[in-house]
């Protein structure tokens, strides 16, 4: 029997019974963060950081508590030795480490190397096997750095408020929006902040990042602040004449104008760039690699001409709503 099954709806280990990111209601689970491409139905167990177990609870009422899994601490689950380590994704992202039968198998759930706005920082964790997100996964994706991004959403936000322009940042609800609220509001610059992204702001609160002065958003009142809203939003503020900003790894893209309507394209991504996944992949030993999401048939080519063993596995799939 193998250790690890790719499944639809999901990654299955059947000899501990354990599912890595499940789509669907399993009887335990390992939920790398909260993002609901990762975390969604109602398990029978779960373990995760106390963070995501924490939004995850927020996003799902009725989960149940969860078993926390602070950083580098080790628990033991049928016969395996369980380790999470940080992903440098958003809040609580974890990697896992499962030491079994000899073989330490690493899964990433999404991450990137590069130290995130709001989150710790990953490292890579020496494996066997490592089984890793590669969104990201092809030469033309370089990001910006923490500073730079933050220096950029920064500075957009005070050149239109200076001109007398309203800066809108578009942000999802978990993640992009509290970084951007985040670099605003340590900035000095009034930042008013849509309720689906303000409602997790105290969970980050208790991390230790903190947010002065932002205020809710109120339709209506607009002017003199920044916005951090979601991107269903774009289109109201585009008729508003607001100076709107893109902060993503897919405003990468040259088509990233045309596709986000955005004026400011800002390429800061919550997920590796490739030149990191090409690193973590090197300097995790690994003797066996599989892709998950993303350009899995891709990487995995430039993969296996570089000497590695590298497959393709599960749907390949995009998601932008968390790049």
């Amino acid at each position: 029997m193998s250790l690890i099954e790719y499944r639809d709806s999901g990654i299955f280990l059947p000899k501990l019974n354990f599912w890595l990111d499940p789509q669907g209601p399993v009887e335990n689970a390992w939920l790398s963060h909260a993002h609901s491409d990762h975390a969604r139905g109602i398990h029978g167990q779960v373990w995760g950081t106390p963070e995501t177990l924490t939004l995850y609870q927020m996003r799902w009422p009725g989960a149940p508590a969860g078993i926390p899994m602070n950083f580098g601490e080790p628990a033991e689950f049928s016969g395996a030795r369980l380790t999470a380590y940080p992903a440098g994704h958003i809040l609580g992202a974890a990697q896992l480490l499962i030491e079994f039968e000899g073989r330490r198998t690493v899964y990433t759930g999404d991450f990137k190397l590069r130290p995130p706005l709001c989150g710790a920082t990953a490292q890579v964790v020496p494996c066997d096997h490592l089984i890793i997100e590669s969104t990201f996964g092809l030469p033309i994706y370089h990001f910006l750095s923490r500073e730079q991004a933050a220096a950029r959403i920064a500075t957009f936000a005070r050149e239109c408020l200076a001109d007398g322009t309203v800066p809108v940042f578009l942000g999802y609800p978990l993640g992009r929006g509290q970084e951007i609220a985040h670099v605003l509001c340590q900035a000095g610059i009034p930042t008013a902040v849509h309720g689906a992204i303000a409602r997790y702001i105290p969970v980050y609160e208790t991390a230790g990042f903190t947010f002065p002065g932002w205020t809710p958003y109120e339709a209506g009142r607009i002017a003199g602040q920044a916005l951090v809203v979601v991107p269903g939003m774009r289109s109201i503020f585009e008729a508003l004449e607001c100076r709107i900003a893109y902060v993503s790894g897919w405003a990468a893209l040259g088509n990233a104008r045309a596709r986000s309507g955005a004026e400011e394209l800002i390429p800061y991504s919550d997920h590796a760039s490739f030149d990191e996944l090409i690193e973590t992949v090197e300097a995790s030993g690994a003797r066996e690699v599989d892709l998950v999401h993303g350009y899995t048939e891709a990487l995995a080519q430039i993969l296996q001409a570089r000497g590695i063993d590298a497959a393709a596995r599960g749907r390949g799939r995009v998601m932008e709503a968390d790049a």
